[in-house]
């Protein structure tokens, strides 16, 4: 069961969402869980102009294995702590996030 999680933050500053990028590249090769690394990809991005957007400015896509990788993801994991560390001061309002299996995919 792969999972998809969606993150969306709002960054007002451009020169901050370089600093949360460096995070998430760092995220990216450094997360491990018993010595292995579980995530199956992290893929983030500046969110392109757009009403639509409704003032997220980053938008990230985490892949996981499973329920129970996403859950260390969230616990336990001390690059993705050090992460909400370095997001935390850099952000206004709340972080969306929502997680889906797939059900449909395009090859």
């Amino acid at each position: 069961m792969t999972i998809h999680r969606i993150t969306l933050f709002n960054i007002p500053k451009p020169e901050n969402i370089d600093i949360l990028l460096a995070e998430y590249r760092q995220l990216a090769r450094g997360a491990t869980r018993n010595s292995e690394p579980y995530i199956i990809s992290v893929q983030a991005g500046r969110t392109l102009s757009d009403a639509r957007t409704k003032g997220y400015t980053l938008a990230v896509k985490t892949t996981f294995r499973n329920l129970d990788d996403m859950s260390f993801y969230d616990s336990a994991c001390e690059a993705h702590k050090r992460l909400k560390s370095v997001a935390a001061p850099l952000r206004e309002g709340d972080v969306f996030t929502a997680y889906f299996e797939d059900e449909v995919a395009l090859a």
